[in-house]
């Protein structure tokens, strides 16, 4: 596992910097949903990569500035970007714009708890990885928020909520056999100031490299047929 991990995230650095060839297939089994973290970066975000890696188009209906519910005028919230379809995977992130704008990561107990509860069974998450799924996706992998930067950016602020988000997010994912969770921590974070952009928020292009190929990886292993 951590050997092929190596490999791909090998590959997907040296695809940042080269280009990357969308993969050619009749059509995409694997769609994106989730916040600017899938988004930036343009055509070298995080979901391309996971698309050259694997060898396969991917579907990223993502959104820069998208919550977990509550569209607007200008963004699509993520429970509003699933498409419909017959997928093999649907890829999640999200809540940190929902923790940012609701609770300014301060005093986030209340708001924590609404996007899933301790126990991690109940809760805007939960509600929306059992809606993609009985709308037809077959399997969720649910994308972890990276570490800090330790250089104070928003990601920074709101570190601990997050991870506390995340640990239960990982309770949900053990409780069911077609959801999974993958931390992004420890590919990015405080260990690797050199992965995130200048706004010391949102990953680089070889930060998106490296959890593209986390995310190739953990596909892989758990679907080894594809």
């Amino acid at each position: 596992m951590f050997r092929k991990l190596q490999q791909g995230l090998v590959m997907a650095l040296v695809l940042a910097w080269s280009g990357l060839a969308a993969p050619a297939s009749a059509s995409p089994r694997i769609q994106v949903i989730g916040d600017s973290v899938m988004t930036w970066n343009g055509a070298l975000a995080i979901p391309a990569h996971v698309a050259q890696i694997l060898g396969e188009p991917v579907d990223n209906n993502a959104r820069a500035g998208a919550r977990l519910r509550r569209s607007t005028l200008f963004v699509r919230a993520v429970e509003d970007q699933y498409q419909n379809g017959d997928w093999d995977w649907v890829i999640m992130n999200g809540g940190a714009n929902d923790l940012n704008r609701d609770c300014g990561c301060n005093r986030c107990e209340a708001e924590v708890d609404a996007m899933v509860s301790a126990d991690g069974t109940r809760g805007t998450w939960p509600d929306l990885v059992r809606g993609v799924l009985a709308e037809g996706a077959r399997r969720v992998l649910i994308v972890g928020y990276y570490g800090p930067t330790g250089l104070g950016g928003r990601t920074d602020r709101c570190a601990d909520e997050l991870r506390v988000v995340d640990a239960r997010l990982a309770r949900f994912a053990a409780g069911r056999e077609d959801v999974f969770f993958v931390d992004a921590d420890p590919v990015m974070g405080p260990q690797t100031p050199e992965f995130f952009a200048r706004d010391n928020i949102h990953p680089n292009a070889r930060g998106a490299a490296a959890i593209g190929a986390l995310i190739a990886a953990e596909i892989s292993r758990l679907d080894p047929e594809r």
